[in-house]
């Protein structure tokens, strides 16, 4: 052969992956092929292959380069029909080589992980190939968005490079996120797990160590590409903002007549405020009590944060928001809150769980965050539910209120009998007294004009303004500069 056919073998043996029986094979289990997988994520035509003849140890992974949406992204996907994805050494080399040009050129990262492991005849030096791995992908955080998508096996040391990502997306039925397989985990501890969640050893439920689980892997590849749309490709970046119509950005909901019908809720009036169809929910199987969510208002990424259930703070909510606010702070995204809070979780299970220490991360994760920061009050906000969600003094840089707000140093009905003990007491019937009372004082107690007319607040607006209002204060504070303490970091742990 001639040189030139010589190439043509070479290229087309590193195309076959682990063989045509094993590439049959990998769709057999209802799985895309490694280089479908790449080819799924990034505009047609742009995929740019890097180390694509190191073939022996190192063909177990795809590594290149491409754009989604016309933006560069780097990418490496797991081959599974190559010993099954077992990690190398020769593939931790390429690996690496994809994260240092992803942090020369600040680009997206996204590895695609279907890998049952290291390659045990390698030995103990492959300890030191993970190793590097780890540090150089643990380095990238806060630098560029990095992110994984779970498409089968991903156990013991692989799980922890999937899970230090920035948005770990897992496809039902097919992945298996987790530090001990879940076929191991059946065969040691058959008695306490369900069988009808193992399925050949993959989890037929969601996993709870991703953000989103998705039904397909195809559903996954663009919930990635949506993802990455919506954030900057490093952290010196400002935050995106679509070119679109405007007109198409209107929800048809009317939150004037919502609120006179005293019918509403949080996540009517998330969809209101936000442009059409542009909510992507992380975590969205985590902590039910709040949401969090990357949105588009008038074309700008926003992370909105809201209580969706009970309007209680408690362990895994706060810890919940507190990641997310750390994911917004890290890439220039700016941060919504909408309030109404009843506020911390009264239960003694809770507060043994470390309740304190976890609103106090919460906290802290606000405070810390220097990027755009807008509450509304739409409902109830009382004691420490205001100060967390809410408070411009604490964290926010715009707080404002609908007239139905509710604002209270405390519990509105434990303030008011405080306040108004002796003409609850000098009431004929004590019971009915205490309740003349509070109906009496609550609206006074609670109006959120009283804020308005000390300034605490800085707003009190019109429901059906809501999105222009938060949209105007949100572009304004764009170029927001903060001083800070000179410091590494800070101690209080997220």
């Amino acid at each position: 052969m001639n040189k030139l056919e010589v190439f043509n073998s070479l290229k087309e043996t590193s195309h076959l992956g682990g063989g045509d029986s094993q590439l049959q094979m990998q769709h057999n289990l209802n799985k895309l092929t490694a280089r479908e997988r790449v080819l799924a994520l990034l505009d047609e035509g742009t995929f740019v292959e890097i180390g694509a003849l190191v073939l022996d140890n190192g063909a177990g992974v795809i590594t290149g380069h491409g754009t989604v949406n016309g933006r560069l992204v780097f990418i490496y996907s797991c081959d599974y029909t190559v010993e099954g994805g077992t990690f190398t050494k020769a593939m931790g080399r390429k690996i690496i080589n994809i994260l240092d040009n992803a942090a020369k050129i600040g680009a997206p990262v996204v590895q695609v992980i279907d890998s049952i492991g290291g390659k045990l005849n390698e030995g103990i030096e492959l300890l030191g190939s993970y190793g590097l791995v780890l540090n150089k992908y643990a380095k990238l955080s806060g630098v560029v968005p990095r992110i994984s998508i779970i498409c089968g096996p991903c156990n013991g040391i692989t799980s922890l490079i999937g899970t230090m990502s920035d948005i770990v997306v897992a496809v039902d039925e097919i992945s298996d996120l987790s530090v001990s397989s879940l076929g191991k985990l059946t065969e040691k501890e058959g008695k306490y797990v369900d069988k009808s969640m193992v399925s050949n050893g993959v989890s037929a439920n969601k996993n709870s160590n991703a953000h989103i689980n998705t039904a397909t892997e195809e559903e996954a590849f663009q919930v990635v590409r949506n993802i990455i749309s919506y954030m900057p490709s490093n952290n010196l970046e400002l935050p995106t903002v679509s070119n679109e119509d405007l007109n198409l950005n209107l929800s048809k909901l009317n939150l004037d007549e919502m609120v006179e019908k005293d019918s509403y809720s949080l996540d009517e009036i998330l969809n209101t405020i936000t442009d059409v169809d542009s909510i992507i929910e992380i975590y969205g199987g985590f902590a039910a009590n709040f949401r969090t969510v990357l949105g588009k208002i008038n074309g700008l990424t926003v992370g909105v944060i809201l209580n969706s259930s009970n309007k209680e703070i408690d362990n895994l909510g706060a810890n919940k928001v507190a990641s997310f606010v750390k994911l917004c702070d890290s890439f220039n995204i700016s941060i919504l809150s909408l309030v109404d809070t009843k506020g911390a979780s009264v239960s003694l299970e809770e507060e043994n769980n470390g309740l304190a220490k976890n609103i106090g991360k919460l906290m802290y994760s606000l405070i810390d965050a220097s990027v755009p920061k807008v509450s509304l009050i739409i409902g109830e906000a009382y004691g420490i539910g205001y100060e967390v969600l809410a408070s411009r003094e604490s964290a926010f840089d715009v707080t404002m209120a609908w007239p139905t707000a509710k604002v209270c140093l405390t519990n509105p009905e434990e303030y008011i009998k405080g306040l108004h003990r002796d003409e609850i007491f000098n009431s004929e019937d004590h019971k009915q007294g205490e309740k003349d009372v509070i109906a009496k004082y609550f609206d006074e107690v609670t109006t959120p004009y009283n804020l308005a007319k000390m300034g605490i607040i800085d707003d009190v607006i019109k429901p059906s303004e809501s999105k222009q209002r938060i949209f105007a204060m949100l572009d304004m504070l764009q170029s927001k500069r903060e001083l800070k303490y000179p410091k590494t970091h800070g101690s209080t742990l997220v």
